[in-house]
């Protein structure tokens, strides 16, 4: 019985480190994209105009 155990042990160790490996080289779908956040100005917004 002791040596099913290492053996399931062994495996399970085996399996997280496999499922990490993947999560961790599989590329994020929810990362933000930081040059959609800039928004362009509205056309009558006269705040920007020649630096005033």
């Amino acid at each position: 019985m002791s040596t099913w155990m290492w053996i399931v042990g062994v495996w399970i160790v085996f399996a997280a480190c496999v499922v990490l490996f993947i999560r961790g080289a599989s590329p994020r779908t929810d990362a933000v994209d930081e040059s959609r956040d800039e928004v362009a100005p509205a056309p009558n917004d006269r705040s920007r105009v020649n630096g005033v």
